[in-house]
Formats: structure tokens, sequence, C-alpha cells
């Protein structure tokens, strides 16, 4: 759940600093509130993504119910839904609606997956063991490191960084 967490978290880092330039990309995230909702999170973090990938479950959770629009569950814009096409992976930039019934709403639910939340863009999202993960912090938010003490931002590859937990090198060929 943690696309769902990240989007909480600009949400309140958009609304609690005022900023006007939170960007959010999340990977296999599920529904996180209502129409209502949805339109109140465009409006104070305009920039989100949400990719999607094929068969991915995760999305779909909690159902969404066309019957009853005011009632479910719904999607934040803007979707890019990464699927296969002809043996070839595509990547499709959903309409601005939260729930584009042409994207990964398009899949019957006896098609849904757990395997495709583990792996996007050809990356496999899991880690073997916690030594793949690094704390870090990209340089770009260092100035908010005040409201960031008790955040941790992970990362399996790091760029642009700035080393949170100082134990942590970032040379494997170097040695204490």
């Amino acid at each position: 759940m943690g696309g769902a967490m990240a989007s909480f978290c600009a949400l309140d880092l958009a609304i609690s600093l005022g900023s006007d330039s939170v960007h959010l990309m999340t990977f296999g995230q599920p529904r996180i509130g209502n129409a209502a909702f949805a339109s109140y999170f465009e409006q104070y973090v305009p920039s989100a993504i949400r990719v999607t990938h094929e068969h991915d479950i995760v999305p779909h959770l909690p159902p969404y119910f066309f019957f009853l629009p005011h009632l479910t569950y719904h999607h934040f814009p803007r979707e890019v839904w990464e699927h296969d096409v002809d043996g070839n992976t595509t990547f499709r930039v959903c309409d601005g609606s939260g729930e584009d019934p042409d994207c990964c709403r398009s899949v019957f639910a006896l098609f849904l997956s757990a395997s495709d939340h583990l792996t996007y863009m050809g990356v496999e999202i899991a880690a073997d063991d916690w030594s793949t993960c690094r704390i870090v912090m990209a340089q770009s938010v260092e100035r908010l490191q005040l409201y960031l003490a008790s955040n941790v931002i992970t990362s399996k590859i790091p760029v642009d960084i700035i080393i949170a937990d100082h134990s942590v090198q970032t040379d494997p060929s170097s040695s204490s």
C-alpha cells in the first residue's frame, strides 16, 4: 500500500507547506477515496501520475461501482497504463477521469493478477533482502529536511542523493 501512503503524504505536504510544486508518481496504487476526494486531491497535487500494469489487481481495489458513482471509491487522474500489445510493452496515457474504461479498468475481473503487481516497467519491485535498499534523500528535498525528520524515503538505485543515514555507504568498494 505504498502508493496509497505516498499519495496521502503528497497531499499533506502540498497542504501543509502551501506548495503547488509537489509531484507524485505511484505504481500499482489502490483507490484511496471517493470522487469528491479525487477532485480535492487533484486540486492540490495536479501533477500526480498513477502507473498501472497490465492485470495488476491492486488498482482495482476497493472495487469501483459505476452505478453508484457518488458512493464508490474513485481514482484521481492521471493514469498511465503499462500493457502488452502483440508482444510489445506499451504505455497508454489515459483520460483525465481517473477511471478510464479503456485503461486498466478494461481488464475483466477474472483476469486480474497479484503477480502483475510485482513487476513494473520490467523491474521487479520486490527485493530479495533489505541490503538492496538504501535510506536516501534527494537533494531537491534537502531544504525540507526539518519536515522529513521522521520519514524515510527509499530507493533501490540511489541517484542525486544525500545519505540520510551516514552509516550507509554509497560506494560498495569503500570500506571503513
